[in-house]
């Protein structure tokens, strides 16, 4: 039997695919361990909500804020304005001006990026505990009665809500959806071995004195989110993740929006991988060391090296085919007409299917159990049995793209973005 190049990316793919399918629902059904919530006292409490050109969705993400079941007198609202270049300053001003029963400051300075940002909101707030929230994000009324008590453990540094896409419209945001349901069951499973990596903008909530400590956040990265919650793990803090209460976030509508919020969160990823290469394979930062930290990596080798051999092989194809058409004087319709099936059951590649089979079996369930975590249901935006076969079938090769132009931006040393 000939083995192509293909074949020899594919086996060890398929093997290290099943090993971690097998890893996952091991841990699934393993016995989890419920985090203290003793935290019976109301702490003051402070959000910095950082704004780059947010004239649409900010006013919506500060009601969200000020709706808040919690004592006014205990919260404190910081809008740190990063440079923005639309109405978004006159729109917080004017949300202060009509909502002076909350504390609401609202700071404006040039344009920084996102971690100045943070740090400006972090030297203005006085609260125990702190939220970052992003502008175009909105947080359900009973955050901070499910999330403040898991801080019972002094060791807790940080703790995330569950994160889902607001009112999907079309079938992008929509494929969009599905991804963040099936991310929080993979966010469940790496809690449940501390293995969380990344604290995201939509309302994660530290505690304050243990950030600031660590220097607040690091400037110098186009993903602070993640930088802020690996360095979290490199002090063996702990980040807990919780499902009692919901953040929804709008989703870009363009697949060029796509494109580049996924080139920055993943480009973002392997920079501050590098950056704490000192975790990987480290036993004293057990399954974050040794499993979180290099998955990071490896999930893009993989999508960079499947890519290179399916593009070689269907290059490959292509030419051999353009051999033939070339013999038979490219007659295409006569080729059409006497066409053929040929399957010979005793030559198929069972083993490959086999394989193929268990793992598609492994999806279904994973998406199944997903759903079900999260308290969704498939057809909740209508019919959207094309959106699921363009997230099976499509958002796989734009994923892989995306790696692919990732890995060009590594070769050709090409500066990050942030929008």
């Amino acid at each position: 039997m000939q083995i192509t190049f293909l074949d020899a990316v594919l086996f060890p793919t398929y093997f290290l695919l099943l090993f971690l399918a097998i890893f996952w629902m091991l841990v699934l059904f393993s016995p989890e361990q419920k985090p203290k919530r003793e935290l019976k006292r109301k702490p003051k409490f402070s959000t910095i909500i950082p704004v780059f050109n947010e004239e649409k969705s900010v006013g919506g993400t500060l009601e969200s804020l000020v709706n808040l079941r919690y004592p006014k007198e205990l919260m404190e609202i910081v809008v740190v304005n990063d440079g923005s270049k639309d109405n978004t300053q006159q729109i917080v001003e004017q949300f202060i001006a009509t909502h002076p029963e909350d504390n609401i400051k609202l700071i404006n300075q040039d344009n920084h990026g996102k971690g100045r940002a943070m740090n400006t909101g972090l030297a203005y707030i006085s609260g125990e505990f702190f939220a970052c929230l992003d502008a175009d994000s909105f947080i359900h009324s009973n955050a901070l009665e499910a999330m403040l008590p898991l801080f019972a453990d002094k060791q807790v540094g940080a703790v995330c809500p569950l994160m889902k896409v607001r009112n999907p419209q079309n079938t992008l945001q929509k494929v969009q959806w599905t991804e963040y349901i099936i991310n929080m069951f993979y966010r469940f499973l790496n809690a449940k071995i501390n293995c969380v990596h990344v604290t995201p903008g939509p309302f994660s909530v530290y505690r304050t004195k243990v950030i600031k400590d660590l220097g607040g956040f690091y400037e110098g990265t186009i993903t602070e989110d993640l930088e802020i919650a690996i360095r979290l793990q490199s002090h063996h803090y702990k980040i807990l993740q919780t499902f009692d209460t919901i953040v929804e976030t709008i989703s870009p509508e363009t697949w060029k929006q796509a494109f580049r919020q996924r080139v920055r969160w993943y480009k973002g990823s392997v920079d501050n991988t590098i950056r704490y290469k000192k975790m990987l394979f480290n036993k004293e930062y057990g399954d974050f060391g040794f499993l979180r930290m290099p998955a990071i990596i490896l999930s893009g080798l993989i999508a960079i090296v499947l890519s290179i051999a399916l593009l070689q092989d269907l290059l490959k194809r292509v030419i051999q085919y353009g051999a033939y058409l070339k013999e038979i004087n490219f007659d295409i319709l006569t080729l059409i007409k006497n066409f053929s099936p040929d399957i010979n059951l005793l030559t198929l590649p069972y083993f490959k299917l086999l394989i193929a089979g268990t793992l598609i079996a492994i999806s279904l369930f994973i998406m199944v159990k997903a759903f079900k975590l999260v308290q969704e249901k498939i057809t909740n935006y209508g019919r959207t049995w094309v959106s699921l076969i363009t997230y099976l079938l499509v958002y796989s090769l734009f994923l892989s793209t995306v790696w692919m132009y990732i890995a060009y931006m590594f070769v050709r040393r090409k500066k990050n973005f942030w929008y």
